[in-house]
């Protein structure tokens, strides 16, 4: 009998073994996985939806455009803001400053979802169960006490706080917040007291310049323009807090650090005399919801601001730095704090870099499914090829079992039209690689059936039915 069979590409000659070989192969695996799909779409449904779950979170591409809350216009933040400006446009992102009365402020601001990211000071958000997460510390503030006339380094500090017209800043900054601190230590009077004046950090140097207050706190770095022109008054002075261990032993989240003689201008010789104080840690926050790539760049520019060598105060380590007992790291500082910036960091556009880093990241989850998938999908098909050549092979042996029955040429019709209905869909089956064996036996089945039908019908013309 002459076979149904298309004569295969493989027949043909001048083909390329090799062309063959993979031309087959992928064939093959292309049935492995209609087979897959058709016969197991629940677990294709499944790795989907994890596939297209794992690209949305990715979330490729960063923002144009990323607001940042500083402080006061003409403050050391706000100075700050302005040099992550020129590093974030280097990147091709607008880094736009907000500013506010202070940290406070900033804080709000960020949990309503007004700004990305916002300078605080450390020690001053630590909130239980709150969405703001840390980047990490970004430089020391020094604490300012800033007075006019004589000397006061021989003054007791309880005496010259609670003898002298202070500005202490607005609410909400966070020189107000320190002031507040220092001067409870020293069982300052805070509620209607009339030598505590409610000036903004403009205002506060104004009135000290004018003389129309004693002295002022001020929270910033000593690079900062308000620190300068405080000092081109040659009456304005630092006051040496004599006290700053105790403030540092009362609150935790400040630093000790000094002042050397000249270290602001070694011209003018100042300040005259080393000035002890203390510094709270200028720190960056945020949500997780900032891009990871964007939140990568912070911490680069902190690092880059560190390694020029803007900050006056060092830190051993150097910056950006975790802040024990703050807020909760963001997931990208916790990484880079223990593992790291990004491997292609320096190498690649930030951007690039993380998406590169992420996109590994997914891939090696897919291939960790889809491997396991390689080595199963064959077998699958192999075993749904056996188990449909299984029925066949039943339904042929009923077919058989009915031929030995048969009494009359309708019958034998019948059965030869079964037959012929099979061997089609014996035809039709596509046979992945290992059954050809198992093909190959139900094949001479077949045959055998044909060959008893084909004896049977020369029999069955011969019959004649008995009379009634």
């Amino acid at each position: 009998m002459p076979s149904r069979f298309k004569p295969s590409f493989q027949d043909k000659p001048g083909m390329n073994p090799r062309l063959i070989s993979n031309t087959v192969y992928l064939r093959e695996k292309f049935r492995d996985l209609v087979h897959l799909v058709r016969f197991h779409w629940p677990l294709v449904l499944s790795v989907m939806t994890g596939i297209f779950a794992a690209v949305y979170t990715l979330d490729p591409l960063p923002p144009h455009r990323v607001r940042l809350a500083t402080g006061q216009a003409g403050s050391s933040l706000d100075t700050l803001g302005q040099k992550f400006k020129v590093h974030f446009a280097r990147h091709g992102i607008t880094l736009d400053l907000v500013n506010t009365n202070g940290a406070f402020e900033n804080v709000q601001l960020l949990r309503a979802g007004k700004v990305d990211a916002a300078f605080s000071l450390g020690g001053m958000t630590n909130e239980e169960g709150s969405a703001l997460r840390l980047l990490g510390a970004v430089e020391y503030q020094p604490i300012w006490v800033f007075y006019r006339g004589l000397n006061a380094d021989d003054v007791f500090p309880g005496d010259f706080f609670k003898s002298r017209t202070l500005s202490i800043n607005i609410p909400g900054s966070s020189t107000r917040s320190m002031s507040e601190k220092i001067l409870a230590l020293h069982g300052v009077q805070m509620e209607g007291n009339p030598h505590l004046i409610e000036l903004n950090t403009s205002e506060s140097v104004a009135a000290l310049r004018e003389k129309r207050i004693d002295g002022m706190f001020l929270v910033a770095a000593v690079d900062a323009p308000n620190i300068r022109h405080l000092l081109e008054d040659p009456d304005i002075q630092i006051l040496d807090l004599v006290y700053a261990e105790t403030y540092r032993t009362r609150m935790r989240f400040l630093e000790m650090v000094t002042l050397p003689r000249g270290g602001l201008d070694a011209g003018r010789d100042l300040p005259p005399r080393p000035r002890r104080m203390v510094a709270a840690t200028t720190s960056l926050l945020t949500t997780n919801a900032l891009h990871g790539s964007v939140q990568h760049l912070f911490l680069d520019v902190i690092q880059r601001i560190d390694q020029e060598g803007h900050s006056f105060f060092k830190r051993t380590g150097g910056f950006p730095a975790r802040i024990e007992g703050d807020l909760p790291l963001s997931h990208v500082a916790e990484r880079h704090y223990t593992r790291g910036p990004p491997l292609l960091g320096g190498h690649l556009p930030f951007w690039l870099a993380d998406l590169l880093v992420q996109v590994g990241v997914v891939t090696f989850g897919l291939v960790a499914i889809a491997y396991p998938l390689s080595k199963v999908l064959p077998r699958s098909r192999i075993m749904a090829a056996k188990e449909r050549m299984d029925d066949l092979y039943d339904e042929l042996r009923n077919l058989d079992r009915d031929l030995r029955k048969q009494r009359t040429p309708q019958e034998l019709t019948q059965i030869l039209a079964r037959w012929e209905s099979l061997e089609r869909d014996l035809q039709k089956m596509r046979l992945p690689s290992g059954t050809q064996a198992y093909h190959g036996q139900l094949r001479i089945a077949f045959n055998a059936v044909r060959e008893k039908i084909s004896k049977r019908q020369p029999q069955l013309q011969l019959y004649r039915p008995p009379s009634a």
